[in-house]
């Protein structure tokens, strides 16, 4: 526990209810250790996900199969980049992160979502959980089996995965995520914590990722939005010892 709490577990209820800004998270993952951060993480990640689809269809053994089997060719990398990169840019002109993202199931995008944090005033509105809650209502209307579908699916996205949307990868068993540049600060996919390859009994299965695709126009995005103001972002407040 870091010094004088960070008050971490107060903040899991208000960011499932959808009332917790962005400021605030960045507070919390500021001033907590950690083995904190990944609590919170865990936490949300298992809950929203068993509110969506149960325990029974998200948690699975590790079989490491499918992830082996199913990989995007470079056409198709190029092609549905393309379009995560022009969701990135509709990000930064309406003054949120600019990452953007796809989820293609057999050539057909069965979700895609762009950062809708600060619209939202909702921290885990992630253009991957976004794209993820629309691949479950699709599978939902069109009677299909969430794991079956998951298992056929690829993620491409600008920006690598977060910590909180690798767990949620990796519970719902997407085998192969494709991303532009790396994410130094939270990244889940080997920046920070590997979830992408971790041996971590039933949880979902890992997954394979592709990195480096326009990884500088990415981060080009990135800077841009963080040179122009961010209306919710925190004020600088000096750290403790």
């Amino acid at each position: 526990m870091s010094e004088g709490g960070s008050g971490a577990p107060n903040i899991i209820f208000p960011l499932l209810r959808g009332r917790c800004a962005d400021h605030e998270l960045q507070r919390v993952l500021f001033y907590s250790s950690p083995e904190e951060v990944l609590v919170l993480v865990v936490v949300l990640v298992v809950v929203v996900q068993v509110l969506h689809v149960g325990v029974s269809v998200v948690m699975g053994t590790q079989t490491g199969s499918e992830a082996g089997a199913f990989h995007p060719s470079g056409e198709e990398i190029e092609k549905w980049m393309f379009n995560a990169f022009k969701m990135a840019r509709d990000a930064l002109e309406n003054r949120e992160v600019p990452v953007g993202c796809l989820l293609v199931h057999n050539d057909q995008v069965v979700g895609k979502g762009r950062n809708e944090v600060n619209h939202s005033k909702n921290a885990t509105r992630h253009a991957e959980m976004v794209a993820l809650d629309q691949l479950l209502d699709w599978c939902r209307h069109s009677n299909l089996d969430v794991r079956s579908v998951c298992e056929r699916t690829a993620l491409y996205v600008t920006v690598e995965p977060c910590i909180m949307c690798a767990s949620a990868l990796r519970l719902l068993n997407i085998p192969v995520v494709v991303y532009g540049c790396g994410n130094e600060r939270f990244g889940g996919c080997g920046s920070v914590l590997d979830v992408s390859s971790a041996n971590l009994p039933q949880t979902g299965t890992k997954f394979k990722c592709v990195s480096g695709h326009r990884a500088e126009e990415a981060v080009e995005m990135l800077k841009t939005f963080y040179k122009q103001e961010n209306p919710n972002a925190p004020k600088p407040k000096p750290r403790k010892d």
